[in-house]
Parts: structure tokens; sequence; C-alpha cells
């Protein structure tokens, strides 16, 4: 008997549903496109909005009368250094620097002990160096060389104290933390159980080993004494320097004062070698102000061109092309330049007269000859930049009107943000919708696999009873079969 195979599925049910639910998407679809669109508008105004900030930057430091103000130390020589560190105190001029003698800390060296852990005794030390007293108790807890280093390390005296090896013993030595003879450093002991105090401190036994006192007077050849039984391997001293011929002194080898609004370095010492230190305008530092504030605006200029642009070839636009709020800024920013300041006589009144041109595109260039000129007198041009004015905008300086303008700009209530926090709100209602389609095309994707599963299962049995039927047909008497 003929039989005939029965299919499991009469449809391919997630071709379907598939095909079905791509036309079901086709609204999904469009509010993405609408969202890219959006996303791509907010990023161009994000561009804008960060070019415009820079231009805030570059224009504050114009406006800041620091620029116009600063000043340079140029030095000859290798006796000292210098820097300005108040450009607007530092005055324009020329000095010559001799060091005859760089300040020093004083350093002192006790007697040589076996070990470092060598026994001195108890009682107690006093150190004075400078102003400062300092009282260190020593006791069977820290009473040997290295528990004496130490406590006058805790203690914070003035000085610091370390256990050396000379080579073949050790020794405690002392070194006072600032330089100059004012912070010289005076050590007396107290040894338990000696009441009153060895006055002299005479012996050199004990805690009196460590006592120095520069007023005790040494009988050369002896390099210790009663009193004094560390031996002194620097001397504390003054540094003694010439500016331009005056004589002075300086615990510390950094001055500061000296030369008003300039910080000097002593490094050598000559009786001898001079070092010129030339103070003058930082003209550099200026031009660089100007040339930051340059490129800031090409920079926005650029990128407004950019954000804006129409390729007739293609007759496609950019993201902003005709955005008015953006063509408002570039001709806001562009008129400025052109704006005249008013001034007393022989200040400069507009950019162009000291350099600052506009070319045929509507960016800056710098004329370097004219700038140079202009730089000359940095007053005129610390005018044209940082005047302020409560009441005539045409009195500000161009550093003034460009920051103010580029915070109306780009400020928290500006037109940039404002434009922004719109999009944004576009963005916010779209993806609400997204939401929305994208729940309903689950409960529809669902609904359209339960009907055409329920479907494929109807045809299935349809199938199923047609080949039984056919089945049994072929198997009665007198039945032909098909070849």
């Amino acid at each position: 008997m003929a039989t005939s195979a029965i299919g499991t599925s009469a449809l391919d049910v997630n071709n379907i549903v598939s095909q079905l639910m791509t036309l079901e998407q086709r609204p999904l679809a469009v509010l993405q496109q609408r969202e890219a669109a959006v996303t791509s508008r907010i990023a161009a105004f994000s561009r804008v909005q960060g070019a415009v900030s820079s231009l805030q930057t570059a224009a504050a430091g114009l406006a800041l009368p620091a620029t116009w103000s600063s000043s340079s130390a140029k030095v000859t020589g290798d006796g000292v250094g210098a820097a300005v560190t108040d450009g607007s105190k530092a005055s324009v001029g020329s000095y010559a620097i001799k060091v005859t003698q760089l300040a020093r800390a004083q350093a002192l060296a006790s007697g040589q002990f076996d070990t470092s852990t060598d026994v001195l005794g108890n009682g107690a030390l006093t150190l004075q160096v400078g102003a400062k007293t300092t009282t260190v108790t020593l006791d069977a807890t820290n009473n040997t060389l290295a528990g004496v280093r130490d406590a006058i390390n805790a203690a914070k005296a003035g000085v610091t104290a370390s256990v050396v090896n000379d080579g073949t013993r050790f020794r405690l030595t002392l070194v006072a933390t600032d330089t100059g003879a004012s912070n010289a450093i005076r050590m007396t002991a107290l040894e338990e159980g000696t009441l009153p105090a060895d006055a002299a401190n005479g012996d050199d036994i004990g805690l009196s080993r460590l006592t120095f006192d520069s007023a005790v007077a040494l009988t050369p050849p002896a390099t210790t004494a009663a009193g004094r039984n560390m031996i002194e391997t620097r001397a504390a001293a003054d540094a003694l320097y010439e500016i331009n011929g005056l004589s002075l002194s300086s615990s510390k080898n950094t001055i500061s004062g000296a030369i008003e609004g300039v910080t000097i370095n002593l490094k050598a010492e000559s009786e001898t070698a001079v070092t010129t230190i030339d103070i003058g305008r930082d003209t550099e530092s200026m031009r660089a102000a100007v040339s930051a504030f340059i490129k800031a605006f090409n920079d926005l200029n650029g990128t407004i061109n950019s954000v804006t642009s129409f390729d007739a070839t293609t007759r496609k636009g950019a993201v902003l092309t005709g955005d008015s709020a953006v063509r408002a800024i570039q001709t806001q920013v562009r008129g400025l330049v052109r704006e005249p300041k008013s001034g007393v006589d022989g200040d400069y009144t507009n950019l162009s007269s000291i350099g600052i041109e506009v070319a045929r595109d509507g960016s800056l260039t710098l004329n370097s000859a004219k700038f140079t000129s202009a730089v000359v007198d940095p007053t005129k041009l610390a005018a044209l930049f940082t005047a302020t004015s409560t009441t005539q905008d045409g009195a500000r300086g161009f550093g003034v009107r460009f920051e103010n303008l580029a915070k109306a700009i780009v400020g928290s209530d500006g037109l940039l943000p404002g434009r922004t926090k719109s999009l944004q709100s576009q963005i916010d209602a779209i993806n609400k919708q997204e939401e929305r389609i994208s729940a309903r095309l689950v409960l529809t994707e669902a609904r359209l696999r339960k009907q055409y599963s329920a479907l494929d299962t109807q045809l299935s049995l349809m199938q199923n009873t047609s080949a039984s039927l056919t089945n049994a047909l072929r198997s009665l008497p007198g039945a032909i079969s098909s070849k």
C-alpha cells in the first residue's frame, strides 16, 4: 500500500511574523531617525558652545590687567637666579649682583662613640636655636646615641639630628633647619642627679659630651672646651651680597623684596664675579595672549562655518544650515571686532590699530610689525583691552566686551544652553514615544505569533486529514496506483 509523507508544519511562522513586524516597526524607525537628527543638532550646538567658551577664556586673559603689566627677568651670569613674582610691581631696569657669601646652616658633630647604642646618660638637653628653646628629656628608654637622635628629631627643635659613621666610629651630628647667623645652635645639659647642674658642663662625661655654646672661647689648636664639647663643622652665616654696589645681607639665600616684585636666588659666591639681572616687560606673554584670542576667534568662526555650510554640488546643507541662532552669534562676534572704542587722545581705539586685522573670510590675522610697535607701550594696550565702564559699552576694553558677549551666549541662561535644553526636551519626548511603541510592538508580535501558530496548527491538521483520506482511497478495491 502506497503512502505519502505528512508534513509537520504548514506555515513558516517566524518568517511571516518577522515580515509583518517590519511593517509594524516603521513608526519606531521614523522616531529613531528624528532622534538621530536632533542628536546631531545637539552635538553641533555643543561644538559651537565649546568654541565660544574657548573665546571667553582667551578674552578673559586680555581683560586681565596683569597680562599687560607682566615682566620677565633675564639673568646673565651664574651667581644668582631670578624670577618675577609680581609683574605689576617689578620695575624695569638692570641690576648688577655680586655674592660674596652664601647663607649657611650651622652644623655640629659630637666626639666618637663605639656604637650607636652607647648609653650617654639620663637627664635633659636644652637646645636653643634662634629664639626657639626646646628641652629634650632622656631616660632609660632613649638615652643611647640613637635614642638621643630620635628624641631631638621628635621634638622638632629647629635642627636635624643624625648618627653617622666617620669611618672608624660613630658620631651624633646636628644641622640647623634654617640658614643664617641668627639660627645658630646652643645646647646645654642637665644630668640626672646633679643639682644644680654642672654649671660649666665642664666634664666630658655623659650628656655633657653633647654641649655646645659658641660663646665659650676656644684656645687653639683645641676644638673643644668646657661647655663646648661638640665640634662646629660649619658655622652659621648670613648671605652677603651687593645690588648695584649696595651691600646687603640676608639669613636666607632666597631673597624677596630687595628688588620689588622679584625673587632672587643666591647660587654661587665670588669676590669678583658679577651677575646681571635685566627686568623688562614680558612682551612675549602679551603676544601669546593676543595670539590665543585670535586662534579662539578663528576656531569659532571655522566651527560655525562648518555646521552651517551648504554644498552647492550635492545641494545638501550641514546640520545647522539656516539656523538663525548660530548665524546671529557669528554676526555679533564679527561685528564686535570692527567696533571702535572711545578713549583719550593717543589711545588705541580699534583692534586693527595694533595689528589684529580681519581677513576676507572673516577670520583674524596678526600684523606682527604693527603689534611689535604697539607693545612698546603696554599701558595703552591695557586700556584697549581691560577698560571697564558701568555706563558706556563703547568705553569698555575689547577683552571685557568679548568676555561679556561670550558669557551671554554660553552662560546658564545663555542662547546656546537654551537651544540645547529645548532640543534635549525633544529627545526626551521622542524617547517616551519610542518606549510606548516598543511596548506595543512586543504585544503585537506576541499576538501575531499566537495567531499564525494557531493557523499553522489548523493547516497541519487539515493536511494530515487530507493525506489520510488519500491513502484510504488508494487502498480501496479497484484503486489505481499512480506511477
